[in-house]
């Protein structure tokens, strides 16, 4: 409205000036002279609103997929100048997919004086994003003629880890090696020496709940013990280039990676140890918090531009992965060489279970590649000696 404003006045005035011109006329002369000075001091004073300031932005470290994130910005003016309000407008990147973003109240810097603004959006999608320009706007003080400046300002970082998805996860049993016991919450809390006390999570035995302690703290806690068997779990990620299906926050990998930021801390708090080949080395982790930290934080950056195809990896993690070791794969295409390196990992002794996400539910139309839930490559991986299981993907179809 403010634009449409001036430019009816501007075309005003050249209109008043033709004919004054046309009817040599004095009246309708100075008339359009006056808006045409009035326009220029508000060109001048938009023009003045929007530079000379200084800017400092605040944005929290990290937030979850869903999260409401809070940015403030300050705003100093660096000239002794009286100005109308102005609007900054946060240059958010591109790939960081948000919703509900508010506009920032307008402000009029002070020179010498600190100035704050808000706004708020919700990330959802994970990843870690960096972003620094952000442009203000402001007008003269009639609100006739607007102008904009972009600044940079100091890098702001936000890290945006996923948000847990519940998925049942029935791990296939291990032939001793205690990865079913650590699904049914039994891997530490039915041997013979005491451990610890930790938070009741689904599976646990009541007869392990700690009444006194659960009592003090309004929560189930239960005894732990030491079993002597520690189930050993490698997820491997499809991330090779192309097979990231779906678009925005509705993608196989977004869903692969809500699911396994639930499991792996379900997992870790039943005593598991969990490695990822591939995407890490041999974690240092002291205690299952930290690791948790550790998968949320290496999720947060996962991305689908690898080169190897998850057949190439999952063989080569045969020569590092522990004995016995369930082995989980998580796949949305096909992979033609997978099949062979599934045969490799259950002749070494290692259980291996697929995970499949129907790359079809997250495409709006048929083609490209091909999907893995295919029911001849679903065949395939089982015959060569994987247990497989269909992913549930409501909500995915675009």
């Amino acid at each position: 409205m403010r634009s449409i404003a001036g430019v009816a006045i501007t075309t005003s005035a050249s209109f008043l000036l033709i004919v004054a011109v046309l009817l040599n006329s004095a009246a309708l002369f100075y008339m359009s002279t006056a808006l045409i000075v009035t326009l220029a001091a508000c060109r001048v004073q938009a023009w003045l609103s929007v530079r000379g300031l200084r800017f400092e932005r605040y944005v929290p470290d990290t937030v979850r997929v869903g999260d409401k994130v809070t940015v403030e910005i300050t705003a100093w003016s660096e000239r002794q100048i009286r100005r109308p309000l102005v609007t900054i407008v946060d240059h958010l990147p591109p790939k960081m997919v948000c919703e509900d973003v508010s506009p920032s109240l307008p402000i009029a810097p002070a020179y010498g004086q600190a100035i704050v603004t808000r706004y708020q959006f919700r990330p959802v999608k994970r990843g870690r994003f960096r972003w620094s320009a952000l442009t203000v706007v402001g007008t003269d003080a009639l609100g006739l003629v607007p102008m904009s400046r972009k600044y940079e300002v100091r890098h702001a970082e936000l890290t945006v880890l996923p948000q847990p998805i519940p998925v049942p996860l029935e791990l296939a049993s291990a032939a001793g090696w205690g990865a079913a016991e650590a699904e049914f919450g039994r891997s530490r809390g039915a041997g013979i020496e005491p451990r610890g006390i930790r938070e009741y999570v689904s599976g646990d035995s009541m007869r392990y709940i700690h009444w006194r302690s659960s009592a003090k703290t309004g929560q189930l806690l239960v005894k732990e013990f030491e079993t002597g068997s520690y189930s050993s779990i490698a997820f491997l990620i499809q991330t090779t280039k192309g097979t990231d299906i779906g678009q925005g926050a509705k993608t196989t990998l977004e869903l692969i990676c809500g699911h396994l930021a639930y499991a792996t801390a379900r997992l870790l708090r039943q005593g598991a140890s969990i490695e990822f080949p591939g995407l890490e080395g041999r974690s240092r982790a002291a205690t299952p918090q930290e690791r948790e930290t550790q998968i949320l934080y290496m999720l947060a950056e996962l991305e689908a531009d690898a080169d190897p195809p998850i057949s190439q990896r999952a063989a080569e993690a045969i020569h590092t992965i522990l004995p016995g070791t369930q082995v989980i794969l998580m796949v949305s295409v096909e992979d033609p060489s997978l099949p062979k390196s599934i045969s490799l990992l259950v002749a070494s002794g290692h259980s291996v279970t697929v995970l499949i996400y129907d790359a079809d539910a997250f495409r709006n139309k048929k083609g490209g590649t091909r999907s893995a839930a295919d029911p001849d490559y679903v065949a395939r991986m089982e015959a060569a000696g994987a247990r497989t299981v269909l992913m549930p993907t409501e909500g995915a179809t675009l």
